[in-house]
C-alpha cells in the first residue's frame, strides 16, 4: 500500500530558541485543519533537518515546492524490490525440429559416412597387400551358408545408411511448405498445396528445382545416389583363386644318390617295367612318372607328408638330380644278301665299335637291339647300344641302325613338383654335384668305383646265377625297347617308310631310350636314406580361395559415401539457416496439427466447406501466405498482421549472410528480458505540461 503525503502541508511555522522548526498544522495532523488526510495517511509530526530560505527568489525550485498549486505526492511501496536475477525473462518455447535434422543425428551420420569411406580404402589396401583373407568353402555357391554370412552384413549396413538418408530426405520435404511460408509471400503451389512426399524420387527433384527449392532437389539427388550403395555393397567381396605361398616346410628325403647294385644283378623287374612304361608313353602319350622329367631324375622326398597339409599346389626346393642322356646317332648299315636268298647280313662299324646281325624273310619288318664289340673292350652292361630296324616293304630292302652312348651326370638343381601327382614339372641346373653338396655321402659310389661315372645301358645286365625268369625279363626288355621305337615311327606322318627316307629313327631312339634311362636311374642310382633320415626345406605355393575386396566396387562406394557426406553437410547447414525463424510448436502432419495451424484464420474460412481438390486450388489461387513465427498461424495476404509477420529481409536473416552472422542475430533476439514494471521517476509539472 502507498502512503501519500501532501507537500504543501509541510510548511515552517516557527522556530524556537533551539533552532528546531515545527511544522504548522502538526497538531491537527499532517493534512492541516482544513484539509482531510488522504486515504491511508497517518498524522505525524516531522522534524525538518533543513532551514528554509525565506528569501528564496521567486521561480526557484524551492519556492515552487512551497506553492500550493505545485503540490506533489511521493509514493512508497510496501514490498521489497525484486532482484534482477529473479526477474522474469522472455523465454521462447523450444521449436520442434525433426530428429534427422538435429545436430546429434546428422553430425554422427556424416562422420560415419566419412569413416566408412576411409575404412573401405584402408581395407582395400590390406586386401591387395595380403591377397585377401582365408575362407572355408566356396562362398560363391548360394547353397553354402557362408555365402550369406559374407554377403549379407555389407548389404545390411548399406541399407541402414540408405534408410537414414531417406528419412532425412522425407523430413526435408515435409518441412519445405513451412519453410516457404516463414519466408513470406508464398504462393499456394509452393506452400499450402505442396507435398513432395507423394512424388517419385526419380522425378521429384525436377519439380523441386522448378519451385526453386534447391535443397529439396539436392536431397532427392542424394537419395538417388544412395540407391547404388546396396548393389555396390553386395559386390564388395569376391572370391579369388590366389597363388598363395605357404610357410616353409621341412620334409624327409626318401632316397639319396648312391649305387643300388642289387637291382641289376638279381632282379630285372624294374628294368622290364621301365621299358614297358617307355613304350606305353610313346603309344598312349603317358607322361613321366613322379620325380622324373626327362632327362632328369631327382631324389624322392616324402610327398604324403606334404599332402596332409596341402592337397594341391606346387613344391619349390633345391635337391640333387641325375641327368641321363642317350646320345643316339644314326650310322651307315652295310647290307649283304645271302646267296641262297634266305636273308641278309647287316654290319655296322662306328667309334671303334662294330656289330653284325642277320635277318631272315619270316617277317616283313624286323627290329632288335644289342651291344657292339668295342676296342678297348668294356663290360656289356656299360657298353654302347645299337637299335636296328629292317624292312622288306621296299625293293631292295632297307635297314637302319642307331648307335646310342648312354651317360649320366650329377647336378644340384632347383625343381618344382606338383603336389597332387608328384610330377616333376620343371628342373633348373644350379651347379654340378660335388662333395660339398647336400646328401653327398653315398654319391662317390656313382662317380667312383664300381661305376666310375659310367652309365648302365639297361640292355645287358651283370646277372649272377640267373634263373629262367630273370633271363626272360632280360629278353623282354631287349625286345621292348626297339618295339617302342618301331611304334613311334608308325605313329609319325608317312609311317615307316618315311622314317627310313628322312632318317628319323635316331631322334625316335633318342627320345624313347632317354626316357628309359631316366626311369631306371630312379631305381639304380638312388638308395634309401639312412635310418635317421635327411631332411630338406621346401616352399609350397598353391591356389587358394581367398575373400578379397573388389577395387571397382570399393572405389565407387567410397566416392558415393563421400559425395553424400559432403553434400549432406551442405544441405543440413543451409537448411538450418532456411528454417531459422520457423518455430513449430509440435510435429506437423496430423489432422490435429493442420487444424491447429489453420483454424480460426482467413485460410480456414476460405477453405471451409471445400472438399474437391479443384475447389481447394481455385479458392487459393492468386493468394499469398505467411506464417507468424510467434503464433505459428497461417496468415493470408490482406489479413490483419500480414505485414508484420515474418517476411524476407526483415524477420529472417538474409540468405546471403553468413551462418555466424545469423547466430549473432539470433542471440540478440533472445537477449530481451523483463520483469515487474519499475515505477518511473516523478516528472515535473513542466515536463507534464510539455
Amino acid at each position: 500500500m502507498s502512503h501519500i503525503i501532501p507537500f504543501d502541508a509541510v510548511k515552517p511555522k516557527e522556530s524556537d530558541s533551539s533552532g528546531v522548526t515545527t511544522v504548522a498544522g502538526a497538531e491537527h495532523g499532517i493534512g492541516g485543519p482544513n484539509r482531510p488526510l488522504p486515504p491511508g495517511a497517518m498524522p505525524a509530526t516531522l522534524p525538518l533537518s533543513f532551514q528554509p530560505n525565506k528569501e528564496t527568489p521567486p521561480s526557484t525550485p524551492s519556492q515552487r515546492l512551497l506553492e500550493p498549486e505545485y503540490t506533489q505526492y511521493a509514493g512508497y511501496t510496501d514490498q521489497k524490490p525484486v532482484p534482477l536475477s529473479h526477474q522474469t525473462q522472455v523465454i521462447y518455447d523450444p521449436a520442434w525440429i525433426p530428429f534427422p535434422l538435429r545436430r546429434r543425428f546428422w553430425v554422427p551420420f556424416v562422420t560415419i559416412l566419412i569413416g566408412a569411406a576411409l575404412a573401405l580404402e584402408v581395407a582395400l589396401h590390406f586386401s591387395n597387400k595380403n591377397q585377401g583373407w582365408p575362407t572355408k568353402g566356396n562362398i560363391e555357391d548360394q547353397s553354402n551358408f557362408l555365402h550369406y554370412v559374407y554377403t549379407l552384413p555389407p548389404v545390411a549396413v548399406a541399407a541402414l545408411l540408405v534408410s537414414l538418408w531417406t528419412w532425412t530426405d522425407i523430413e526435408i520435404k515435409k518441412m519445405q511448405p513451412y519453410v516457404d511460408l516463414v519466408h513470406g509471400d508464398s504462393p499456394p503451389h509452393r506452400s499450402l498445396l505442396l507435398d513432395y512426399t507423394r512424388t517419385n524420387n526419380f522425378v521429384v527433384w525436377v519439380r523441386a528445382a522448378s519451385n526453386k527449392h534447391y535443397l529439396v532437389t539436392l536431397a532427392s539427388l542424394m537419395v538417388l545416389i544412395s540407391l547404388a550403395f546396396q548393389p555396390l555393397a553386395a559386390a564388395l567381396l569376391v572370391v579369388k583363386d590366389v597363388y598363395w605361398t605357404e610357410p616353409d616346410m621341412t620334409v624327409t628325403n626318401v632316397n639319396v644318390l648312391g649305387f643300388n647294385d642289387d637291382l641289376q644283378t638279381t632282379d630285372l623287374t624294374s628294368y622290364l617295367t621301365a621299358s614297358g612304361y617307355a613304350g606305353a608313353s610313346i603309344l598312349y602319350g603317358i607322361g613321366p612318372p613322379p620325380f622324373v622329367n626327362t632327362p632328369y631324375t631327382i631324389a624322392q622326398f616324402d610327398l604324403p607328408a606334404v599332402r596332409s597339409s596341402v592337397s594341391n599346389g606346387t613344391i619349390f626346393t633345391n635337391t640333387s638330380a641325375i641327368k641321363s642322356q642317350a646320345q643316339c646317332q644314326s650310322v651307315f648299315v652295310q647290307m649283304v644278301n645271302h646267296t641262297d636268298g634266305t636273308g641278309w647280313t647287316n654290319s655296322v662299324n662306328s667309334s671303334s665299335c662294330s656289330i653284325s646281325w642277320e635277318v631272315d624273310k619270316n617277317s616283313t619288318t624286323l627290329f632288335g637291339t644289342d651291344t657292339p664289340t668295342c676296342n678297348p673292350p668294356v663290360e656289356s652292361f656299360l657298353s654302347p647300344v645299337i637299335f636296328w630296324i629292317f624292312t622288306y616293304e621296299t625293293t631292295p630292302p632297307q635297314a637302319s641302325a642307331t648307335f646310342c652312348f648312354p651317360s649320366f651326370t650329377l647336378w644340384d638343381v632347383g625343381v618344382t613338383v606338383d603336389i597332387a601327382t608328384g610330377n616333376l614339372t620343371d628342373v633348373t641346373e644350379l651347379k654340378p654335384f660335388s662333395s660339398s653338396s647336400n646328401f653327398s655321402e653315398s654319391a662317390n659310389t656313382l662317380t667312383g668305383p664300381p661305376l666310375n661315372g659310367q652309365a648302365f645301358n639297361g640292355i645287358k645286365f651283370n646277372l649272377k646265377n640267373p634263373d629262367r625268369f630273370a633271363l626272360a625279363r632280360e629278353n623282354a626288355t631287349q625286345l621292348q625297347m626297339p618295339a617302342a621305337i618301331y611304334q613311334a615311327a608308325l605313329a609319325q606322318d608317312g609311317a615307316l617308310l618315311a622314317a627310313f627316307d628322312d632318317g628319323r629313327f635316331a631322334s625316335l631312339a633318342d627320345t624313347v631310350y632317354e626316357l628309359y634311362l631316366s626311369l631306371i636311374a630312379r631305381a639304380v642310382y638312388f638308395i634309401p636314406t639312412p635310418q635317421n633320415g635327411d631332411e630338406i626345406t621346401i616352399q609350397i605355393k598353391t591356389f587358394k580361395k581367398r575373400v578379397a575386396l573388389s577395387p571397382t566396387a570399393v572405389h565407387l562406394l567410397t566416392v558415393g559415401l563421400l559425395i553424400l557426406a559432403v553434400f549432406g553437410t551442405i544441405i543440413h547447414l543451409l537448411h538450418r539457416q532456411e528454417r531459422w525463424q520457423l518455430r513449430l510448436k509440435h510435429q506437423p502432419g496430423t489432422i490435429a496439427s493442420a487444424v491447429s495451424i489453420g483454424a480460426q484464420t482467413g485460410v480456414g474460412e476460405v477453405l471451409a466447406g471445400r472438399q474437391a481438390e479443384k475447389d481447394i486450388s481455385d479458392s487459393l489461387r492468386n493468394k499469398k501466405f505467411r506464417i507468424d513465427p510467434k503464433t505459428m498461424k497461417i496468415i493470408m495476404e490482406g489479413e490483419e498482421g500480414y505485414e508484420v509477420a515474418a517476411s524476407p529481409g526483415l524477420a529472417l536473416p538474409s540468405r546471403r549472410r553468413s551462418i555466424f552472422a545469423s547466430l549473432q542475430n539470433r542471440g540478440a533476439d533472445r537477449s530481451h528480458s523483463g520483469g515487474r514494471d519499475i515505477p518511473k521517476s516523478p516528472r515535473s509539472p513542466l515536463e507534464t505540461s510539455a
